[in-house]
């Protein structure tokens, strides 16, 4: 566990902060044939949820991040979780015990986590409908849940622009 955090650590890119365009991506879904990414989702505000089944913080955040889903109209808002266990069956070990019902993709190899320069699990964005990063967190803490709804709403009233 401790390498892996170490890993994104290495060789890592600067941290990708509120304001910036949040990288591209493109990942293979867990459960479902097509990859997904970023891009897929332009348009919608989008929380881009870093996780691990070795995370601790996590099994406490994802059942919260699916009662914020499951709270909100899906035509207008997603979350796409990027879990980066280096084998799949341990991510879906942790979700048959977790489960949501949100998009999962994979990236054992942890290329997505360095373009963003992670320093750590778990990390999450929330990007607004025209790619911008408009909220960092990093950890977990139940009190960023009502934060993150409140933003939520906010960049849901706001346009997209067409690119």
């Amino acid at each position: 566990m401790l390498a892996a955090v170490m890993l994104f650590a290495a060789g890592a890119a600067p941290a990708v902060g509120v304001g910036e365009r949040a990288p591209d991506f493109r990942l293979p879904q867990l459960g479902k044939d097509a990859p997904l990414g970023l891009a897929d989702l332009h348009g919608k505000v989008v929380f881009v949820d870093f996780w691990a089944s070795w995370c601790s913080p996590c099994r406490e955040a994802m059942p919260q991040y699916e009662k914020l889903r499951a709270s909100l109209p899906g035509d207008a808002f997603a979350i796409l979780a990027v879990n980066v266990d280096e084998t799949r069956a341990d991510a879906e070990k942790f979700l048959a015990a977790h489960p949501v019902g949100y998009a999962i993709v994979l990236d054992p190899a942890g290329e997505v986590p360095k373009a963003y320069g992670l320093i750590g699990m778990p990390t999450s964005y929330l990007i607004d409908r025209n790619g911008v990063v408009r909220w960092r967190g990093q950890g977990f803490k139940s009190a960023d849940i009502d934060t993150l709804r409140q933003e939520i709403d906010k960049l849901a009233k706001e346009p997209a622009h067409a690119s």
